[in-house]
């Protein structure tokens, strides 16, 4: 039985060792291909002796398959269970930091004791006795996976379809190293993919990671971490094969954001169909205290998400400034927003995009770790008709509600929209709205005839029962109103931006 001690101990690097000189030796024999076959050919020569000599050799060749082939796979598994070592060495080592940090400390056998008397350690005692079961845990279910490889090969299970070659036969055995590992649930919700996840070794996390980044890079109820991994995989085989597609600006944009270190950015999706999507968040949303997804609007894409991940960096420095103690804000261009203003008169770009955006905010309650985060919901523009679409179907999991530059939420007023376990008489409370004075859009807010406006009601007017919050005037133009004010709220000496950054917080603005 696998100890805290022993799992301490582990060293990657030597797994490590054993695939790249499996790989090496492999490499080897594959190159004497020619020579090996050769043994098996004796063009010209007949006879009993030439019988016997090519049957020896048939005999050598096959012997050499079944090695390559075994090698390829305890190889392979070496790789992927080396991987999975780093992730779980790492989690002890984490885990050790904690007590320490804490005036505790965890002995060999798993057993925390005090170091340092201090307030609230039972909270952090019960916090570690739950990470040393789950290590633990971890640790012993790689340990039984690279053990069944081993066995397999050690058997000769891993002789199957080897191929007429011995790159063949290495590409059969790598293939048939994998661990039997059942996909997700078709159309499953967050919690069922959470679930799925949370059932996989971290072996098999590896091996998908590594061999199918596209299936678990996208899926709502993975944890972050894994699913970055994922698509930075995909991301980086985007970039080689879209070299002059206009995609590739806004690519190489998440690829300088995740360079940066402050704070930590995490790609959460991507899929470069069509005008592309993405989701990016600036800090970790499954650890952050305030959480906030922000939906841009018309005109938004891949190759323009540049500036939206900029107006996520503010309003995170917004947030921090204000006093969030952790933070995470989401770039979440995750629908297929109107093209030009002109699409925008239509609410099909938000009915086509409501669920996604529900979907993902259920995602982030799923894969949250210690207490509830506080969720916001912030969209511009068109992107405030997606967000009040998305919470007057049902419920939105969020704590509050930002629409800046509204030209409608599809919503008469904040009686309307719902969030998840926010009381629907204090929904007021959570929904908060602001437009520049300058800004165009007031142009869609016109009530004509005593109707709405096409996309609903402007929710920062007094009627519709949110809290408005102040933004400066913004550029003036032609009649009062200009296209510059529309995008002037996240300006360093605009309010707005201190505001959002408040309400991030959980904070009142002003």
């Amino acid at each position: 039985m696998l100890t805290w001690g022993d799992v301490r101990r582990w060293d990657p690097a030597a797994i490590g060792r054993v695939a790249d000189a499996l790989n090496d030796g492999c490499a080897k024999i594959i190159a004497a291909n020619d020579d090996v076959e050769a043994m098996a050919r004796f063009t010209g020569w007949t006879g009993d002796a030439a019988t016997a000599a090519a049957t020896r050799g048939a005999s050598l060749t096959s012997t050499l398959e079944r090695l390559v082939a075994e090698a390829s796979a305890v190889r392979r598994g070496a790789h992927e269970v080396q991987i999975a070592l780093d992730r779980i060495v790492a989690f002890v080592r984490e885990t050790d930091e904690l007590a320490h940090r804490n005036g505790l400390a965890i002995g060999a056998g798993g057993e925390i004791s005090v170091g340092v008397p201090r307030p609230d350690q039972a909270r952090v005692r019960a916090e570690l006795a739950d990470r040393v079961e789950q290590g633990l845990r971890r640790a012993t279910d790689v340990d039984a996976d690279f053990a069944d490889i081993l066995r397999r090969a050690l058997r000769g299970e891993i002789t199957e379809q080897c191929g007429s070659t011995l790159a063949q036969a290495a590409d059969a055995g790598a293939a048939q190293s994998g661990l039997s590992i059942i996909g997700p649930p078709e159309n499953g919700t967050p919690g069922d993919n959470k679930a799925w996840w949370a059932s996989l070794s971290d072996t098999a996390k590896v091996a998908l990671l590594q061999g199918n980044p596209g299936l678990v890079g996208n899926l709502d109820g993975i944890p972050a971490a894994d699913r970055d991994a994922a698509n930075r995989a995909v991301l980086a085989s985007e970039i080689a094969r879209l070299q002059g597609d206009p995609k590739l600006k806004g690519l190489e944009a998440i690829q300088q954001r995740l360079d940066r270190s402050e704070p930590q950015a995490f790609l959460l999706g991507l899929d470069t169909s069509g005008d592309g999507k993405a989701i990016v968040s600036a800090g970790n949303p499954d650890t952050a205290a305030n959480v906030a997804t922000y939906v841009p609007g018309t005109g938004s894409e891949l190759a323009k998400i540049g500036g939206d991940l900029n107006r996520s960096d503010k309003m995170w420095a917004a947030a921090t400034t204000s006093g969030s103690p952790s933070t995470a804000v989401i770039t979440w261009l995750g629908y297929d927003a109107p093209n030009e203003i002109t699409d925008a008169a239509s609410d099909k770009y938000a009915d086509g995009g409501k669920a996604a955006l529900a979907q993902f905010q259920d995602g982030l309650r799923e894969t949250h770790q210690g207490s509830p985060s506080h969720n916001t919901v912030l969209g511009h523009s068109y992107g405030t008709t997606v967000v009040g679409h998305a919470a007057g179907d049902g419920g939105l999991a969020a704590d509050e509600l930002v629409f800046v530059a509204s030209p409608g939420v599809g919503a008469h007023d904040v009686s309307e929209l719902h969030l998840d376990g926010v009381n629907q008489d204090e929904i007021g409370e959570h929904v908060h709205a602001t437009v520049a004075e300058h800004d165009m859009i007031n142009l869609a807010n016109v009530e004509i005839a005593g109707y709405d406006p096409i996309l609903g009601q402007d929710p920062a007017d007094a009627e519709f029962g949110g809290q408005v919050f102040t933004s400066a005037p913004g550029t003036d133009g032609w009649g009062g109103y200009s296209t510059e004010a529309h995008s002037e709220y996240w300006e360093d000496n605009n309010p707005s931006l201190r505001n959002i950054g408040l309400i991030i917080a959980g904070k009142p603005a002003s």
